[in-house]
């Protein structure tokens, strides 16, 4: 049958009208996420290395925790070892792949609550994504609006909260295998209930994740050791008594227990470790906040009020070392030796500021701030059946007093109590010099000061009191930032930009290490300087964006570690990161979605650096916990139909990097990481509200070194997930 010329010419023109409206949907879906901050604004507006996450990309690659999403931004590499102290690193600025003494050089945020304390973060969160609206990544130092804390970077947690529109609920469930493990499960729901529409509204998120353990432990006998369980949830509560006035309730708490550590020995075994007892980490995190925003016509004044709780305690085996201690001490210990860290910790947040309204040639945010936060540590020596060990010795005898737990199993400890508080004056305009140019400045003046008290007690100080040592470190200065933009036209801006950063200096508590220690630290010194461009091309199809930055970082931080396995910090050297960071999108319809970011950055030390009891690590050597080169590459096709199937394929490469300073010493034993290529598949269906996805992460059974640490028992080596397939269910109402 012949179609006649005018049926043919409609068809042509219903088929152009429809591949353009894909078009347009695809350019609207590139440009679509609102952030980036305080200010509110969109990612491609800001002149600066911003990117952001949103709930659709959460969703797509299945997400749960960050392991699942973080790397994959550009500029950024996620070291991740225990549950809770795992660690991410933007712009290669880190001493350690580790969660390090002080404070970390990476910010973390919920709903712009600042979640790093000063001094030492007992928890690094990992805040599950389920309802959450995105995640950002702001790239360089953000210590103008965002505080101490922030040197490479920042990462803030974008929640969901109570929405007074209308009803809505989501429920999730996704039961997988991982290689050498049992099945894992999860089930998550959310409810958002209007109680008086456009008023008042709440919404609740519950959350459950067992994650079975996929290594043995051959010494303690126990299959799937490192097995992981995540409880938690959160609540929020929107009142709007007046169209200029709105009143938000946030809630957060989370519970993350991990019977056994998740570092595997290589000279043990492929996904196995050997330890003579567990090594059980748990984690708590509550946040309670209340925000308010009343909008005075031409500005809008923020109130924001946090408390927050965070208990951290982890078991280390120690028992390799026990020799040396029934020789030195003339004991008879046979039960393992253990090391009990931990700690808890209250912290009160406070910020006003008042922000001009967008549009006009100048705006303008100015603020203040307070942090303050109590922290109670704790480091513990013990072994079951100490005390009759000590009884029994010719150097203490009956009664000696050694033995201080009263279970009579710790014979040496230290208790440190922690005070700190940061308090800052802040602000940021924007001029438009031209509508093509625009001219950015702000500063952050702050004061900071720790107050910690140790208290060693034990053998230590037999036949002694026990030893208090009281410590304080107190600093104040001004962070600058400048930056100008430049947009040619709608579709390409360049933009120069230089900012400062900073954190706390943090004292040293004295240990349980038999070396002596410096004092501690004072704060180190950063300052960043990049030249970005940011460009949309066939009418919004593609996206290319390109940013060039050098950092330079003196009087650094560093996390060190003696020689019977005990971290301090210090201050020493300089460094320099330079790197190019490239991030480009395709999406020549509404099916195809194509997108990939490469980074590489030369993040190494400026000068000779002496570790104490080590060696020097040389000018030149690569700071830990970074990699030369990340590539990452993802693409999805949607088939269409009645079901709307999805496939989803990314590919993930991480250069070699190390995870210590002690391993740049020449002739030292390197601790190694990264150096892998990670490879999933997806394949998703639309069942009216349900959507089912099939998966299988790390394709090729990768066995991908994450960090490597020199424990007590030997070598340790954190992983990426063993090949894992799996299916999940999504239900939006």
């Amino acid at each position: 049958m012949m179609m006649k010329p005018h049926t043919v010419a409609a068809a042509c023109l219903m088929l152009a009208a429809a591949l353009a409206a894909q078009a347009e949907e695809a350019a609207s879906t590139l440009d679509n996420v609102t952030v980036i901050g305080k200010r509110a604004r969109q990612a491609r507006d800001i002149a600066g290395g911003v990117s952001a996450v949103s709930d659709e990309q959460l969703e797509a690659a299945g997400a749960q925790d960050l392991a699942d999403y973080i790397q994959r931004e550009p500029g950024v590499v996620f070291n991740s070892y225990q549950p809770g102290v795992s660690n991410v690193v933007v712009r290669g600025i880190a001493t350690s792949s580790g969660n390090v003494q002080g404070q970390p050089t990476t910010g973390y945020f919920l709903n712009e609550i600042p979640l790093t304390e000063p001094g030492w973060t007992i928890v690094i969160p990992d805040i599950d994504t389920f309802d959450l609206a995105r995640v950002e990544v702001l790239r360089g130092p953000q210590g103008t609006l965002f505080g101490s804390g922030s040197m490479g970077g920042a990462i803030q947690y974008i929640a969901n909260v109570a929405d007074p529109r209308g009803f809505d609920a989501a429920a999730e469930t996704t039961i997988s295998s991982t290689k050498n493990a049992d099945l894992a499960y999860t089930a998550k729901a959310m409810v958002n209930v209007p109680i008086k529409e456009n008023v008042l509204a709440v919404r609740a998120v519950a959350e459950y994740r067992k994650d079975p353990g996929w290594l043995d432990n051959v010494g303690t006998g126990e299959k799937g050791s490192n097995t992981t369980t995540l409880t938690g949830g959160r609540f929020s509560a929107v009142l709007t008594p007046s169209r200029d006035t709105t009143f938000t309730w946030l809630s957060l708490v989370q519970k993350t227990d991990s019977k056994d550590n998740a570092y595997r020995m290589p000279a043990v075994g492929d996904l196995q470790r050997d330890t003579t007892i567990a090594e059980p980490t748990d984690t708590r995190v509550s946040v309670h906040s209340l925000r308010m925003d009343q909008d005075l016509g031409g500005a809008k004044f923020t109130a924001l009020a946090a408390t927050q709780q965070k208990k951290q305690g982890w078991v280390f085996d120690f028992t390799p070392v026990r020799g040396a201690y029934n020789s030195d001490l003339q004991l008879d210990l046979t039960n393992p030796l253990y090391i009990a860290d931990g700690g808890k910790s209250r912290s009160n947040s406070l910020e006003l500021r008042l922000a001009s309204a967008s549009g006009g040639a100048l705006e303008w945010l100015i603020g203040a701030m307070a942090f303050d936060t109590k922290k109670d540590l704790y480091e513990q020596l013990g072994s079951q059946g100490a005390d009759a060990a000590f009884d029994a010795s010719p150097l203490y005898g009956a009664g000696s007093g050694a033995v201080i737990a009263p279970d009579g199993s710790v014979f040496n400890a230290f208790y440190t109590k922690v005070k700190g508080r940061e308090s800052a004056l802040f602000g940021e305009a924007t001029y438009a010099l031209s509508p093509q140019w625009k001219l950015t400045a702000g500063g952050r003046f702050f004061r900071t000061k720790v107050d910690m008290t140790s208290t060693q007690v034990g053998f230590s100080t037999y036949p002694g009191a026990p030893i208090v040592t009281p410590s304080t470190v107190s600093e104040h200065g001004f962070n600058p930032k400048l930056s100008l933009a430049w947009s040619a036209s709608p579709d390409l801006m360049v933009y120069a930009l230089a900012s400062e950063g900073f954190r706390f200096g943090t004292p040293n508590t004295p240990g349980l290490s038999t070396y002596p220690i410096p004092a501690g630290s004072k704060s180190d010194s950063l300052r960043n300087y990049e030249l970005g461009m940011r460009s949309r091309w066939a009418d919004g199809k593609v996206l290319l964006d390109a940013t060039l930055f050098r950092i330079d970082w003196s009087d650094i931080q560093l996390r060190l570690q003696t020689p019977d396995f005990f971290a301090y910090a210090a201050n020493g050297g300089k460094a320099r990161s330079t790197g190019l960071e490239v991030s480009f999108q395709f999406k020549p319809n509404a099916a195809l979605d194509w997108s990939t970011s490469l980074t590489w950055q030369h993040a190494r030390l400026e000068e000779d650096l002496l570790i104490l009891y080590y060696g020097t690590a040389p000018k030149g050597s690569q700071l830990p916990g970074t990699a030369d080169w990340s590539i990452n590459n993802r693409i999805s096709y949607e088939f269409g139909g009645a079901y709307r199937p999805t496939l989803s394929l990314s590919h993930q490469f991480l250069s070699s990097g190390i995870s210590d300073l002690n391993s740049a010493v020449p002739g030292a034993v390197p601790n190694k990481q990264g150096n892998y290529n990670l490879f999933d598949a997806r394949y998703r269906m639309s069942f009216d509200k349900t959507d089912l996805t099939l998966f299988c992460s790390n394709l090729t059974d990768k066995r991908g070194v994450t960090r490597t640490v020199a424990e007590a028992n030997g070598t340790g080596e954190g992983l990426v997930r063993p090949r894992t397939f799996g299916v999940t269910a999504h239900w939006q109402y």
